[in-house]
């Protein structure tokens, strides 16, 4: 006959203090970034940049908006450190500006609270997709994520894209300047695809995505933009039946298809002899345990539980290859598609570009 014996487990009271004012601290966060979106939607940072220390009339004022909410959002803005005030009036540090108002600037990273957005909209659509087959559809994620995604990704696209993300992939600046048939799987609005027809207008781009809303936004941009980017309304698998190409690129993307595995395989086959590929992912590390408490990890596995991995698996294929897990798993089906020596071309610390050539 034995005995069981519970003891009551010792509560690290400093422990308990800290976490709650962790968490306070990321609601603060969360709070701010409601109001941050809000502040970029209504123009309210574009009319700050610049014009020194303002009055929350003025401001109201030059912006058409109703005076008491404009107060009490500059006061927000004002607590959390966003802007500088005197108690009377409030500015936009241009430090600041370059973050939250000055378009193409390297900081300018506004646009990632629209995203963060979509995924509070979409919280019931996750609770169906945790509780059943894990798949979230594509027009399940609000308007807010896709256009949040163009602005955000943006900012990398044009100040790394042709300044250190390509450079760093051997050969293939080269091969773009001569002419090269250029595939961007996965290319959502278009703008990346847009900007590499620009940067070398001796290469022709064509893009796919499966989604045909971004398709539609993509033509509509290339007309505006008078770009001779074509965009079509395909997955991977079909990329091969516009080939063959000499460079495949996957901007962002590769983690968010059904089926990566394929993917590549289906850039490969499309590709000449001699033909790169390129696939930059957000930034991870194999060993997930190391990027504890880093801010561009909790961003980013938030993102794959929110969104790449959910949509992912609502696709043909469902692999969920996940926004995050590191470099080693994607080298891993390069080789598998039949590339040889795949490598890490780049490390950005925000980007991982991976890199590979048919032989």
């Amino acid at each position: 006959m034995t005995t069981e014996t519970h003891q009551t487990p010792t509560v690290d009271e400093a422990r308990v203090e800290a976490f709650a004012g962790q968490l306070i601290t990321d609601f603060a966060g969360a709070a701010t970034s409601a109001m941050t979106v809000l502040g970029d939607r209504l123009g309210l940072y574009r009319t700050m940049t610049g014009i020194g220390p303002i009055t929350a009339s003025a401001l109201a004022e030059r912006t058409g908006l109703h005076p008491a909410l404009v107060g009490e959002w500059l006061r927000q803005q004002a607590v959390s450190g966003y802007l500088t005030s005197d108690g009377d009036t409030f500015e936009l540090p241009v430090e600041h500006a370059l973050a939250l108002s000055v378009v193409d600037s390297p900081a300018y990273l506004v646009a990632a609270g629209d995203i963060i957005a979509g995924y509070f909209q979409s919280l019931e659509h996750l609770e169906v997709a945790f509780r059943g087959d894990g798949g979230l559809a594509g027009d399940e994620v609000p308007g807010c994520t896709y256009h949040g995604i163009e602005r955000y990704f943006r900012t990398a696209y044009v100040n790394q894209l042709a300044q250190t993300w390509f450079p760093a992939v051997p050969g293939l600046v080269a091969k773009l300047e001569a002419g090269a048939r250029v595939a961007d799987v996965g290319c959502g609005h278009g703008f990346a695809s847009m900007l590499v027809g620009s940067t070398w207008p001796n290469s022709t781009v064509t893009g796919f995505d499966y989604h045909e809303p971004s398709i539609a936004t993509a033509r509509a941009r290339a007309v505006e933009a008078g770009s001779g980017v074509s965009f079509h309304v395909a997955d991977a698998a079909a990329i091969g039946a516009h080939g063959p190409f000499d460079v495949v690129v996957f901007f962002d993307s590769l983690h968010d298809l059904g089926d990566p595995a394929a993917a590549l395989k289906a850039a490969h086959d499309a590709l000449a002899p001699g033909g790169v590929v390129v696939a930059v992912e957000p930034w991870s590390a194999d060993d997930w345990t190391s990027t504890i408490g880093m801010p561009i990890t909790r961003i980013g596995y938030a993102a794959s539980t929110a969104l790449c991995t959910p949509t992912s698996l609502g696709q043909p294929g469902a692999y969920g290859l996940g926004t995050c897990g590191g470099p080693g798993k994607r080298l891993e089906l390069l080789a598998g598609a039949g590339f040889t020596d795949p490598i890490v071309a780049a490390d950005t610390g925000f980007n991982l570009v991976m890199a590979a050539t048919k032989y």
